[in-house]
């Protein structure tokens, strides 16, 4: 859901507190955080900060924000837009003192302002009376008052095939997962009911944050949770013997 900026210049509610406090929601330090996107902890800290003088040129800064958010499960581009709309406000000059225009004194004939104000009263009775017109001439519309159907709006259920494992979530929790080589294919938050798959024979090892959280299925068989809730585990591999 896009988010709508009500931040100030100087104020504590900007795009990098909102990253902080997610990433605390989750129970994650920024070393996890660093650990998972492989960026350096002052630079994470100085987009939680809002600092943009810590940060690469705004080409770079801008990647690491995209990269930051998505592993947090937002979405990137939103991120940036947000990150640079903050950045934006905080450049806005502020004035010390009163800026203070003098103008010209400018004197107008007599009985110029009550003609202005008999033809700015006949103007607004004519737009009234044209738009109570048009109003009067439109068919009625009926009101929007159906809701969206969720299900058509929730992502389609993954194949649940003999020859394939499936982790899926049961609340947000970080995922990393790695081939037989030791290639990591994916690491960052997953949001609730999130899955991933891939075929029995991978070799995958797996890591999360929170081993109740992610199930295991060998098909459509559950095999159960990954271990106990809160419970980090480490490089486990995925086997049929599971």
């Amino acid at each position: 859901m896009p988010h709508t900026l009500n931040s100030t210049p100087g104020s504590a509610d900007h795009f990098g507190t909102r990253l902080r406090l997610r990433r605390e929601r989750f129970g994650l330090s920024i070393s996890d955080v660093s650990a998972a996107t492989n960026l350096r902890i002052d630079y994470i800290e100085a987009i939680e900060s809002l600092d943009e003088t810590a940060l690469p040129a705004i080409g770079y800064s801008l990647g690491f924000v995209r990269t930051y958010a998505k592993a947090l499960g937002m979405d990137g581009n939103v991120a940036v837009k947000e990150y640079k709309a903050d950045i934006a406000l905080t450049k806005v000059p502020l004035r010390d003192a009163p800026h203070v225009i003098l103008r010209r004194q400018l004197r107008l004939p007599r009985g110029f302002l009550s003609a202005v104000s008999v033809a700015s009263v006949a103007l607004m009775v004519g737009l009234w009376y044209g738009t109570q017109s048009e109003a009067i001439a439109a068919p009625a519309t009926t009101p929007l008052t159906a809701q969206p159907n969720l299900a058509e709006l929730a992502p389609a259920a993954p194949i649940l095939s003999d020859d394939l494992f499936t982790l899926r979530t049961t609340a947000p929790s970080w995922v990393k997962v790695t081939d037989a080589s030791g290639t990591t294919l994916i690491s960052r938050i997953f949001v609730t009911g999130e899955t991933w798959q891939g075929p029995t024979n991978g070799g995958y090892r797996v890591s999360v944050r929170d081993a109740g959280a992610v199930e295991l299925y060998h098909g459509a068989r559950l095999v159960g949770p990954l271990g106990e809730v809160g419970e980090p585990i480490d490089g486990l591999t995925l086997s049929l013997n599971q």
